[in-house]
């Protein structure tokens, strides 16, 4: 893999990881014309528990190229999912206990954030 090639994998996992803020925002929009204030803040908060594990999985996992040594990318990609999985439990468990979530425009926002991401080689090539 080249350094080109690296970079274009990359820039597509950090280009899932926008679009996902799209979606996230659409529907935080979406809660917010259709009910009020607090269900649209729950449901962006459900989108960036999606993301942020995400964006911290492609900062890990792109960090290597693995011509130079593919165990460092096997462990690279080992640690981000890693974190990702540590990272979305806690988060998970953070804003279950607040007070003001609406759970189910925060869970609607956590799975259609989560639906785009495994949606997302449809639209995208890379």
């Amino acid at each position: 893999m080249t350094e080109q090639s690296l970079a274009e994998l990359r820039k597509s996992a950090y280009k899932l990881v926008l679009c996902q803020l799209v979606v996230a925002g659409i529907i935080a929009l979406t809660f917010f014309l259709a009910a009020d204030a607090a269900a649209a803040k729950s449901a962006f908060k459900g989108g960036l528990v999606a993301i942020i594990p995400n964006c911290v999985f492609a900062f890990f996992a792109f960090r290597f190229n693995a011509a130079d040594n593919a165990n460092i990318v096997v462990m690279a990609f080992m640690r981000g999912q890693s974190l990702k999985l540590i990272i979305s439990a806690v988060l998970l468990a953070v804003l279950f206990s607040q007070q003001q979530l609406v759970h189910g425009a925060f869970l609607t926002g956590f799975m259609l954030t989560l639906i785009a991401q495994w949606t997302a080689p449809v639209f995208f090539k890379h």
